[in-house]
């Protein structure tokens, strides 16, 4: 069985350049940058919109219609990679500039001093855990056997990523409940389409539905939650947030100061209701996804918490980044104190 921090250092330290090989397929190129326009690499998490809201901020619409500072202070390059950790590889081989964090690869990042000069977190992405919105939920199927977390002991859990955030919550939520994740149950890598199916077609006994897999496949009525990622951490923490590396924001802070407002921005449109046919129809373009399946959740309650100015807190972070040291899945405890600026927001964070 692959170890949590094992499966970062294989995926992540040893793929160097090979990262951009396996996420190349999915980069989203701008057109040439004007002379002095710094242009940021930016490397998704594994999710598509409207799970990380990065990817479609930046659609044309918004770019020519929305976002006042695309082209002026910034041009983005977006690599689509399959899971935080190779988004980690990429910042780690001197190929992103920018990207989407889970707050386990981010860890691992800072434990192994993968990145020269060091990563920032610049604003949050999403959060799970707050009352009243959605959480990851770990399926089963309705008539499953499987009531409880400890009846999962010696059955086949699927996630979509080893050391991702969900990867995290489920460990955190075994060892909990006296199971040991490498010995007692089977983790196995799952693309988020594909685990419904999976869990239905019985190749897992359990499996992580995240949004917009949560919102679709929820009231087809077949699959039940056994726990979720608020179970795991008592209560609100941050799934992923956006990082720099310390190098290019040294560099060129103006950039990240005018992506971060356009980023800021382009979540506030999303969340106008005075745009929401506009804003249903371009996602729904963008994913494939029904329109009306978008409209039951997309930037509602039923969606994940997401902070309109961009802002997390301290805290929020430190959770799962302290169970990660207390399970023993990093070898010493970070601080997210040090590492954490929010001041290239547009306005300041009341935290």
């Amino acid at each position: 069985m692959t170890s949590f921090s094992d499966t970062i250092s294989r995926r992540a330290w040893m793929l160097g350049a090979a990262g951009a090989v396996i996420a190349s397929p999915f980069i989203s190129r701008s057109p040439a940058s004007a002379a002095g326009v710094p242009n940021i690499r930016y490397a998704t998490g594994g999710g598509i919109g409207p799970n990380e809201m990065e990817t479609i901020i930046f659609l044309d619409h918004l770019k020519q219609n929305v976002l006042k500072n695309y082209g002026k202070a910034y041009t983005l390059e977006m690599t689509f990679t399959r899971g935080t950790p190779e988004a980690a590889a990429l910042l780690a081989a001197g190929q992103a500039d920018v990207a989407t964090l889970s707050g386990p690869a981010f860890a691992t990042v800072i434990v192994k001093d993968a990145v020269p000069a060091g990563l920032t977190i610049i604003s949050d992405n999403y959060q799970d855990g707050h009352a009243g919105n959605a959480t990851n939920s770990f399926m089963v199927l309705k008539d499953s056997p499987i009531k409880t977390v400890t009846d999962l002991k010696g059955k086949k859990i699927g996630i979509n990523a080893f050391a991702s955030a969900v990867d995290l919550a489920l460990r955190v939520m075994l060892k909990k409940n006296g199971i040991d994740p490498r010995r007692d149950v089977e983790i196995v890598e799952i693309a988020f389409p594909n685990i419904a199916s999976a869990i239905r077609e019985k190749r897992i006994d359990c499996g992580v539905l995240v949004i917009p897999f949560l919102a679709v496949e929820s009231p087809k009525g077949d699959l039940r939650p056994v726990f979720t990622g608020g179970d795991a951490f008592g209560g609100p923490s941050s799934v992923i947030f956006q990082v720099t590396t310390n190098t290019f924001l040294k560099e060129n802070p103006d950039a990240v100061r005018g992506f971060l407002a356009d980023y800021v921005d382009g979540l506030r449109w999303f969340y106008d209701r005075a745009n929401r046919e506009l804003a249903i129809q371009i996602v729904s373009d963008f994913t494939k996804s029904p329109k009306e399946v978008l409209n039951s959740y997309f930037a509602t309650d039923r969606d994940y918490y997401r902070d309109p100015s961009g802002c997390v807190s301290a805290q929020t972070i430190q959770k799962p980044l302290d169970a990660m040291f207390e399970e023993k899945l990093i070898g010493r405890s970070v601080d997210v104190t040090k590492y954490l600026n929010l001041s290239f927001l547009p306005k300041p964070c009341a935290l």
